[in-house]
C-alpha cells in the first residue's frame, strides 16, 4: 500500500510539472505575400541570433481569409492584419487580437475620416446631404465609401433595401459624385452602376480616364477628392484628417493646390455643425484604427509576451534589423506599418481596438455577407 501511495505522489508531481516543461514557445505567422514571409524569416533568424525567448516559425497564407482559417483551425497562431481583415477575424471565425499599432506614440488611431467642405458653403450640413454633389477617393475604400456610406445608411439618410444595392442607394441620394471606380467591372459587372456617381470627376488631361480608379483620373484619392471641391465640383469630400495638411505648403505643385488657403475650408461633423480643419478630435465620422496582429483567444496573452520580447530587441533598433521598418523588401508597410511608434496589448475585444465609430459604420454592410 506505501508502494503504492508512494507511486501516486511521483505521478502528481510529474502532472503538475508537465504544462511548464512543454509550455508552447513556437509562434507561426501567417504571411501573405513574398515581402512578408521574407521579413518574417529574417525576423525568426534575428531574434535566434540575439537569444529571445521562443521561436519564429513562417507559414504561407493564400490570403487573408486563408491565414484566419489557419489561425482558427490551429496551423498557424497569429498574423498582421488590416482593419477590415480585423472585424472579418473577429465576427466570421471567433478570433482576437493580441496587439495593435501605435503610430503617434499614445493610442491605436491610424486616423480620422472627415467631411471637408468649403467655406463658403453656409447652407451644408450633414444631416442634409440628399442631393448634393459628393467627391470619394475611391470605391471600397474605408476613407471614400465604407465610413461615409455606413454614416449616411446608420443616420437613416440611405436605405439600401432587400437588395442591399449600396451604389444604386447612393446615386439615388447625392445630385451627382465621384467615385473612381464605380464603373470597373469588378465593381459594377452588370454594367448597372448610376451614371451619376461619376458625373463630378474629369479624368486626365485629354478627358479620358473618367472615373478610373487610378491617378489617372484627377479626382482620384485623398488629393483628388480635395481637389473636387476646392475647384467647386462637389461639395463635400471624404478624407483623410490630414489631407489638407499633406497638400499645402508646397508639398503639392498642382496649380489647385498652389491657390489652396486654409481659410477656405471647413469641416461637416456628425450632428449636423461644423468645425475649423484641426478640430478632426471632435468633427468626424469615425476613428480608424491602425493594424493589429490576429490570434485565438487563447493565444493573446502567449503571442503578446513573445512580441513584447521581439519589440523589445528590434522595435527602436537603429541598425541592422528592425521591426517596423520595410526597407531592402521592395514594399512598404510589410508584417507592421513603417510608421507604428511600437505595438500596444490589446487587453479588450477586437471590437474594443476598433471602437464603436468605426464598428458601427462596418456594421451598416453585413447585409453583404462579411462572412
Amino acid at each position: 500500500m506505501e508502494h503504492l501511495d508512494s507511486r501516486l505522489t511521483i505521478l502528481l508531481l510529474l502532472l503538475s510539472v508537465i504544462p511548464f516543461s512543454t509550455q508552447k514557445t513556437t509562434v507561426t505567422w501567417c504571411v501573405m505575400s513574398n515581402a512578408e514571409e521574407q521579413k518574417c524569416l529574417d525576423l525568426a533568424g534575428n531574434a535566434t541570433l540575439r537569444k529571445v525567448r521562443g521561436t519564429l516559425l513562417c507559414v504561407r497564407g493564400l490570403h487573408s481569409r486563408d491565414c484566419m482559417e489557419k489561425i482558427k483551425n490551429g496551423t498557424a497562431d497569429a498574423a498582421s492584419m488590416f482593419v477590415d481583415d480585423i472585424y472579418a477575424a473577429g465576427l466570421c471565425y471567433g478570433l482576437e487580437l493580441a496587439a495593435g499599432e501605435s503610430r503617434n506614440g499614445v493610442d491605436g488611431v491610424s486616423y480620422y475620416v472627415v467631411a471637408l467642405a468649403r467655406r463658403s458653403s453656409s447652407d451644408l450640413s450633414l444631416l442634409e446631404m440628399h442631393e448634393r454633389s459628393s467627391c470619394h477617393p475611391g470605391i471600397r475604400t474605408t476613407v471614400g465609401w465604407t465610413v461615409p456610406i455606413g454614416y449616411l445608411v446608420n443616420t437613416s439618410q440611405i436605405s439600401v433595401g432587400e437588395q442591399c444595392n449600396f451604389p444604386r442607394a447612393v446615386g439615388d441620394f447625392f445630385g451627382y459624385s465621384c467615385v473612381p471606380g464605380v464603373q470597373d467591372t469588378q465593381h459594377d459587372p452588370r454594367g448597372t452602376n448610376p451614371k451619376n456617381l461619376c458625373e463630378a470627376c474629369i479624368g486626365d488631361d485629354n478627358d479620358r480616364h473618367i472615373c478610373a480608379n487610378n491617378p489617372r483620373e484627377r479626382h482620384f484619392g485623398e488629393a483628388g477628392a480635395l481637389r473636387c471641391v476646392a475647384e467647386n465640383l462637389g461639395d463635400v469630400a471624404f478624407v483623410k484628417h490630414t489631407t489638407v495638411f499633406d497638400n499645402i505648403d508646397g508639398r503639392n505643385q498642382e496649380s489647385w493646390a498652389l491657390d489652396l488657403e486654409l481659410e477656405d475650408l471647413k469641416l461637416l461633423c456628425p450632428d449636423g455643425t461644423e468645425a475649423g480643419l484641426e478640430e478632426h478630435e471632435r468633427c468626424h465620422l469615425a476613428a480608424v484604427p491602425a493594424d493589429g496582429v490576429v490570434v485565438r483567444m487563447d493565444d493573446k496573452c502567449r503571442v503578446w509576451k513573445f512580441l513584447e520580447r521581439l519589440q523589445n530587441v528590434f522595435g527602436n533598433a537603429t541598425e541592422g534589423f528592425s521591426l517596423f521598418s520595410s526597407v531592402g523588401y521592395g514594399e512598404a508597410d510589410v508584417l507592421f506599418s513603417d510608421s507604428t511608434h511600437h505595438l500596444l496589448r490589446v487587453l479588450g475585444s477586437y471590437s474594443s481596438w476598433l471602437g464603436p465609430t468605426y464598428t458601427t459604420a462596418l456594421q451598416a454592410f453585413e447585409c453583404e455577407g462579411f462572412c
